[in-house]
């Protein structure tokens, strides 16, 4: 009965720190698509709670700018890579092959 006792415990602990995260989730994301990936941090000393909240959601903003700028960067040099892969891939194909390529995709 004890060991029954503990795991819903530890369950509903989960699920607490599961919709903790899912809530900071959907506030930085939202604060992102409003405010944009530069807004100010506004704190103030008359209420340390709220302004512990921005903090954090602010943070959550520039980070989740670093990773969708790490992201596009990356997507950008993989796109390239494919193109010139697809380039030296045709190269070595023969001269009909070549000619079909060409006016399928008008290269």
């Amino acid at each position: 009965m004890g060991s029954l006792v503990g795991a819903l415990i530890t369950g509903f602990f989960k699920l607490l720190a599961v919709a903790g995260v899912s809530v900071y989730t959907a506030l930085v994301f939202k604060s992102y698509r409003n405010e944009g990936p530069r807004s100010p941090l506004r704190l103030e000393r008359s209420a340390p709670a709220r302004s512990a909240e921005r903090l954090g959601v602010w943070l959550g903003v520039e980070a989740a700018d670093i990773a969708l700028r790490a992201a596009r960067g990356l997507f950008n040099t993989l796109v390239e890579a494919s193109a010139e892969v697809g380039e030296w891939y045709i190269r070595r194909r023969s001269p009909e092959v070549q000619a079909a390529v060409r006016t399928r995709f008008k290269v």
